[in-house]
């Protein structure tokens, strides 16, 4: 009897125990609930925060590809300005060249032209004195064999209209 007495008292000890530690375990099995529902909740924020991070890894690299691209771009576009500024360069050394001509060529020909007009000058002044010398000398051939003869309306520019002596028509 001794033994149902000592299991009885040992299941009435185990159930005041149980009975002191219930409030215990149930807070224990809420603290278990919470803890395991917080793992969740941090793993669900540490997903979100990779998830995040992974977007805004994407994004940078995204923007590194743009910017790079971009870059390449406007080191191109800076190729294609040197090469057209080389290129109008050698235009405007052709263009120096061909003025520099062109000047010299100017030069030619004002100068033919300051020698043709002196050459000019000179014949106008050759050709005048020989219609001078003409002209006198016929006024003298005129009064020689006509010796009454009035000779002072005649001249190498002048014709005769309708029996007068007048000025060549212009």
């Amino acid at each position: 009897m001794e033994s149902i007495r000592w299991a009885e008292w040992a299941s009435l000890r185990a159930a005041t125990i149980m009975k002191s530690i219930e409030p215990r375990l149930m807070a224990a099995d809420q603290w278990e609930g919470r803890c395991v529902k917080l793992n969740g909740d941090l793993k669900a924020l540490n997903l979100q925060r990779i998830e995040a991070e992974k977007e805004k890894l994407v994004a940078e690299q995204s923007l590194s590809a743009k910017l790079d691209a971009l870059e390449r771009e406007k080191i191109q576009e800076a190729e294609r300005q040197k090469d057209r500024e080389a290129e109008l360069e050698g235009e405007i050394q052709e263009l120096r060249k061909s003025v520099s001509e062109e000047k010299a060529r100017a030069d030619k020909a004002e100068a033919s032209l300051a020698e043709s007009e002196r050459g000019r000058e000179e014949l106008v002044r050759i050709a005048e004195d020989s219609v001078v010398a003409t002209e006198r000398a016929l006024k003298d051939q005129v009064s020689l064999l006509l010796l009454e003869f009035d000779v002072s309306q005649l001249g190498a520019f002048k014709v005769i209209v309708d029996g007068k002596i007048v000025d060549l028509p212009e």
